[in-house]
C-alpha cells in the first residue's frame, strides 16, 4: 500500500505543469510608492558570486547614473539580484532582474543594507532603454512571460508595453509629485 501511495504521488507530481515565478502586478503608483529612487543609467559592470551562506548565487550590477528621475541616488548605483553564474553553476531566477554590461536601463530602486539596492517589483521595475533610427529613446519592459503577473484577484495581468522614455519619466515624476516624493533637480 505504501508503495502504491508513493507511486501515485510521484505520478501526480510528474503530471503537474512546471511552475515559474508568479508576482502581483504593480502599476506606476505602486512602483513609485515602494521605491526610494528611479534612475536612468548604463550598466558598466556585472559580477556574480555565492552569498556568504553558500546557498544562492547573487548578481551585482554597477549602474552609472545618467539621470535621477526622482529620489536620491549615488553617481554609481550598486544593484543586487538573485541568480547568475559562478564556476559553471547557474541559477536562473524567473522574474528577477537580469543585467548585461553596456545596456542602458531605467530602474525603480529600493535600498538594501550595506549600501546596495534592489529593483522594486523584481523585473516590473526594470526597463531596457533603446533608441530607434530617428534617435527617439524608448523604455522596453524586461518582464518575461515565464514569470506570471497576476492582479489582486489572482487573474493574469497584462505586461506593460514599450513606451517613449520621456513619456514614462514624466509619468513617474507625476506619480512622485502626487505622492509628495523628492524630485531630482
Amino acid at each position: 500500500m505504501k508503495r502504491l501511495v508513493s507511486l501515485v504521488l510521484l505520478l501526480a507530481l510528474a503530471a503537474m505543469p512546471a511552475m515559474a515565478s508568479t508576482f502581483i502586478k504593480m502599476n506606476q503608483k505602486d512602483l513609485v510608492r515602494d521605491s526610494a529612487a528611479v534612475i536612468q543609467g548604463e550598466v558598466v559592470q556585472v559580477n556574480s558570486f555565492w552569498e556568504p551562506t553558500g546557498t544562492i548565487i547573487v548578481t551585482e550590477a554597477l549602474v552609472k547614473v545618467e539621470d535621477v528621475v526622482f529620489g536620491n541616488a549615488p553617481s554609481v548605483a550598486v544593484v543586487r539580484t538573485a541568480g547568475g553564474e559562478v564556476d559553471g553553476f547557474y541559477i536562473e531566477a524567473h522574474g528577477f532582474p537580469v543585467f548585461k554590461a553596456g545596456e542602458r536601463v531605467l530602474l525603480y530602486l529600493e535600498p538594501e543594507r550595506d549600501g546596495y539596492s534592489r529593483v522594486t517589483g523584481y523585473r516590473q521595475g526594470q526597463y531596457q532603454i533603446v533608441r530607434d533610427k530617428a534617435g527617439v529613446e524608448y523604455a522596453v519592459p524586461t518582464y518575461e512571460d515565464a514569470a506570471g503577473l497576476v492582479g489582486a484577484d489572482g487573474r493574469p495581468a497584462p505586461v506593460e508595453k514599450t513606451i517613449r522614455l520621456d513619456v514614462l519619466k514624466e509619468t513617474i515624476r507625476g506619480e512622485a509629485r502626487r505622492a509628495g516624493r523628492i524630485l531630482a533637480n
